[in-house]
């Protein structure tokens, strides 16, 4: 096997990745049309180093294969917080590290942005989310909290 399909870069969406990264958006959010998509992730974009944003995901050989929306929330227990709605990853072979390096990502989006916690509300499914972000724990990072999504 190639190993630079194993390697995983995750930086902040780019204008030039909005229509790119439409299919990741909708394995998180179905319902998402592409109107609404495009008027979301180009906010987002306008202030690349903004409160509001998405990180993305792509192996070695350029694929779009992870995306993870955030935004900067400020509560009374939690102080600065950064909530991550959902992570969307695909992969033919294995998403670990594809979850791994979004979770790695995440924590230093949130250490940048001054935040003291982290808020991700996951599926039930997210048995690798939860592993990669329990590991960060034992670093110097924020701390997470996971929120089980509700219908």
């Amino acid at each position: 096997m190639d190993k630079r399909l194993n390697k995983v870069v995750v930086t902040r969406l780019s204008a030039d990745e909005v229509d790119e990264a439409f299919g990741l958006a909708r394995l998180a959010f179905p319902d998402l049309t592409p109107g609404r998509w495009r008027a979301t992730a180009r906010r987002w974009t306008a202030h690349p180093a903004g409160t509001t944003g998405a990180l993305v995901a792509r192996d070695g050989a350029g694929r779009l294969n992870g995306l993870a929306p955030f935004t900067v929330q400020t509560n009374l227990q939690a102080g600065r917080s950064l909530w991550v709605e959902r992570v969307a990853s695909f992969s033919l072979l294995d998403a670990r590290p594809i979850i791994e390096a979004l979770a790695d990502g995440l924590r230093e989006v949130a250490r940048s942005l001054g935040c003291r916690g982290m808020t991700v509300q996951i599926e039930t499914g997210d048995r690798a989310l939860l592993e990669a972000l329990g590991r960060g724990r034992g670093r110097a990072s924020a701390r997470s909290t996971l929120v089980r999504a509700t219908v």
